[in-house]
């Protein structure tokens, strides 16, 4: 038997990959995409006031950046950032915590985020360790001061609000929150610098200053890929019809690479690249994802930001510049007129050309809300036809045609 070749270990700095996550996370938000920033922000700020330790401001700081992780669905978080209680919103911390609790570089912040909508009456009487409960429950105030004062950030009239959003949150001491915590937030709320510094463009100013706490750490390809599957259940989870689908495209994409006689470290990344290509599909409302109809001129015109946006969030990843780059080519076609770069001919990598044909078999395969399933037969049709008019990399569906009902087992095999 063979060994198994694989990348190098990535020189990766661990902010600059809680932040990717938080970029992904944020997508979600559409109309909001700071909320995570905000709420790290606000529970740092108030950790400092109260005298906490830098480990523990910089956990805060980290938990409220991805406390949302959970959340794939555009309609959810709509509800999470209007409401300040929600019976629903327990399933998102769950699903939060079981993504995170098995990935090493950032277990210590999944019980953080399993609890982070926990009623403090309820939070203190369980056993816990260490500090848990109180960290979790500041992630739930600062959340909820955000959500409460996000409706006067484009006015700028937060100051003028200010009073009766501290009486609101004041108001469930001992019930959803700490009174410790809330003594502190009463006294540091005072201050119209605390108010302020809620707006836009001091939330990105505070990022950019958090990107100075670096951590810079060797991290082994199997963590990465570990990491990347991550990020496939966050945007797989954004619809029942897309669920699976970034697995499929990543084990039929490397299958393919694996027919073209690709080496062995581009078939691994070929791999990952297809767990994260439609990262910036998060960012596109579920009634687009979801619509029983074709799209109109300007719905596809949204779709198609998703290549884009899955660029945007990778590329701070210096050390996957070559999966970025795959990824968010995986939309482009060799006649040059795919989206968004318009990329093709000798420019168009053949890594990018093998997830554009996974990616078409894959999402054929599946149900949608405007059609069923397709046969293997009616896929290969189509990814001939496309081929014929350049639209899809000729070699790349003859492998396919020559493997056929491998290729659709390998789709559709949910792990």
């Amino acid at each position: 038997m063979t060994e198994t070749i694989v990348p190098a270990e990535l020189e990766i700095d661990l902010r600059q990959l809680v932040m990717t996550i938080a970029n992904t996370v944020d997508l979600v938000g559409v109309d909001d995409v700071l909320h995570g920033r905000r709420v790290g922000m606000l529970a740092r700020e108030m950790a400092i006031r109260m005298g906490w330790g830098e480990a523990e401001q910089l956990i805060l700081y980290d938990a409220g950046l991805l406390h949302d992780c959970g959340v794939s669905s555009t309609r959810v978080h709509h509800r999470l950032v209007v409401d300040l209680e929600w019976s629903g919103a327990e399933e998102h911390c769950i699903r939060g915590y079981e993504l995170l609790k098995d990935f090493q570089p950032l277990a210590h912040l999944a019980l953080i985020i399993r609890y982070h909508h926990s009623a403090w009456s309820w939070l203190e009487q369980q056993s816990l360790p260490g500090n848990t409960a109180l960290l979790a429950n500041l992630i739930y105030l600062a959340d909820r001061i955000d959500v409460l004062a996000a409706p006067y950030h484009a006015d700028q009239s937060v100051l003028s609000h200010a009073d009766e959003i501290r009486a609101r949150l004041l108001a469930a001491s001992g019930r959803l929150f700490s009174p410790e915590l809330l003594a502190a937030f009463d006294k540091v709320s005072q201050e119209e610098a605390f108010w302020l510094g809620m707006q836009p463009e001091w939330v990105q100013q505070y990022l950019v200053d958090m990107e100075e706490h670096g951590d810079l750490r060797l991290i082994g390809w199997t963590e990465f890929k570990q990491c990347a599957g991550i990020f496939s259940h966050i945007i797989d989870a954004k619809s029942p019809y897309t669920e699976q689908h970034s697995q499929g495209v990543s084990r039929l994409a490397r299958h393919l690479a694996e027919r073209s006689g690709l080496d062995a470290m581009t078939c691994e990344k070929i791999e990952v690249a297809g767990l994260l290509h439609d990262i910036g599909k998060l960012q596109i409302p579920d009634e687009i994802i979801e619509g029983e109809s074709a799209l109109t001129p300007h719905e596809f015109d949204i779709m198609k930001s998703h290549s884009y946006g899955t660029l945007q969030v990778l590329k701070r990843l210096h050390a996957i510049a070559d999966i970025a780059r795959w990824a968010s080519l995986h939309h482009e076609t060799p006649d040059g007129h795919g989206y968004p770069f318009r990329v093709g001919g000798a420019d168009l990598p053949i890594e990018a050309r093998i997830i554009n044909v996974a990616d078409i078999f894959q999402a054929l395969a599946q149900n949608r809300p405007y059609r069923k399933s397709m046969t293997p037969e009616q896929i290969l049709s189509i990814l001939q036809e496309r081929a014929a008019q350049g639209r899809a990399d000729a070699g790349v569906v003859a492998l396919v045609a020559d493997d056929l009902d491998n290729c659709h087992q390998i789709a559709i095999c949910h792990e």
